[in-house]
């Protein structure tokens, strides 16, 4: 066990305090600096887990005070997410010391994980665009988004590195975070790297999409307008996840079992330290789905259900998002027997016209009615007579031409 007593600044301006760490849950070695994961005791305050960052050089050095001028920023605003830590302390202008910061923590830092399931994807990808939407409201964009810099519980996400968020990003900066996403998602699903790398300035691969859709398919409709080169925003994609059906709780971890910590012997030098988290949250089946299986179930066993809380109107660019969402897995659900595809660029899935729109054959069309036969011949119901509007009986049509034939020839064999 490793103790530390650090004097460092507050995010409140109160001045320097001290700080009772106990860093005995491993560390993480990168390129700018050291991770170190365990306990810290603020003066007066109570114990939470934390992580203790020490920069190993001049490039660590901004790269932390980079991260601490984004903490203050979002502090300005009140930014209050459970995507982020808090920053409790640091000291990046000391002459003598390296720079540091302490901020906390929720879950520990993790080298990898087994590719997630189904149900536990949605969570996390959940969780990391609420990030990048929460960044991008306060104008900021993350600037690299890999698996080191996540931390993990068992249950949620947590960004845990800001060192390379960039304020008053342009389009291309956001579209990129957005992509960055998409490639990590894409890793937690396969376990393979993603083409558009941590940054997500790589090409998008119709190869990774096409998988999705096959192995993941919610998952590959969520991401599907970042794959087609969309652009949509960060809040467009939570849009399109509306459609996503939330699973039951769980806290399994996808790490095998007896797996620990990752620590200064098992933890490869790289080009960062960032860690991360992964969660499949227990939420409660949707308002509508919960309403119409209550009403299904005998009104003796249905048991009263809470009113769900209220929830904020879409507006048009969101409606849209859900919208398209469910018609593209209704058009996946008509090719599960088939070679799933993707739909056209920039537009929602083709679907035969449906009863009733005027614009195509219904469902019964080709199909004989009842008064028909195929490849029987028949005569009309009301042969040999036919009443008119008036009430009255007449010969019907088709006896009337066959008598006249009758009697033309019969007059032409009298004449002969």
């Amino acid at each position: 066990m490793t103790t530390e007593i650090a004097l460092l600044e507050t995010p409140s301006g109160e001045g320097r305090v001290e700080f009772a760490l106990t860093l005995d849950q491993g560390s993480r070695v990168g390129a700018r600096y050291r991770s170190h994961y365990g306990t810290v005791r603020p003066a007066g305050g109570a114990e939470v887990e934390c992580v203790y960052k020490v920069a190993t050089g001049a490039m660590g050095k901004r790269v932390l005070s980079n991260e601490v001028a984004v903490w203050g920023g979002l502090r300005m605003e009140d930014v209050r997410a459970d995507q982020f830590g808090t920053l409790l302390g640091f000291d990046v202008d000391s002459p003598d010391d390296p720079a540091r910061l302490v901020q906390t923590r929720r879950g520990r830092p993790l080298t990898g994980t087994s590719p997630l399931t189904a149900e536990r994807l949605r969570q996390p990808a959940h969780d990391v665009f609420t990030a990048l939407r929460v960044l991008a409201d306060n104008a900021y964009a993350l600037g690299e988004l890999s698996p080191g810099m996540l931390l993990w519980d068992g249950r949620r996400l947590q960004i845990a590195d800001l060192g390379n968020a960039v304020g008053q990003p342009d389009d291309l900066r956001a579209a990129r975070d957005v992509r960055a996403a998409a490639g990590l998602l894409f890793w937690l699903a396969s376990g393979e790297e993603s083409s558009f790398g941590p940054d997500g300035a790589g090409p998008a691969d119709e190869a990774e999409l096409r998988w999705m859709v096959r192995h993941h398919p919610d998952l590959g409709m969520v991401l599907r307008p970042v794959f087609d080169e969309e652009v949509p925003t960060a809040a467009e994609v939570l849009a399109r996840m509306e459609g996503w059906p939330r699973s039951g709780d769980t806290t399994e971890r996808d790490v095998p079992a007896g797996q620990d910590s990752p620590t200064e012997q098992d933890v490869p030098e790289d080009d960062d330290t960032r860690t991360v988290e992964i969660h499949a949250t227990a939420h409660a089946a949707r308002a509508g789905r919960t309403t119409r299986a209550a009403q299904a179930e005998p009104a003796e066993r249905a048991a009263p259900k809470p009113p769900p809380p209220p929830v904020p109107p879409a507006t048009d660019g969101a409606s849209r998002a859900i919208e398209n969402y469910r018609r593209e897995k209704q058009w996946l659900g008509q090719r599960r027997h088939g070679a799933p595809a993707h739909p056209p660029v920039g537009s929602a899935p083709p679907f035969p016209p449906g009863p009733g729109t005027g614009t195509g054959p219904g469902p019964n069309a080709g199909r004989p009615g009842p008064a028909q036969g195929i490849g029987v011949p028949s005569l009309p119901r009301d042969f040999p007579f036919r009443v008119g509007d008036d009430g009255r009986r007449r010969p019907h049509p088709a006896l009337v031409w066959p008598v006249v034939f009758v009697l033309v020839v019969l007059i032409l064999l009298v004449v002969l």
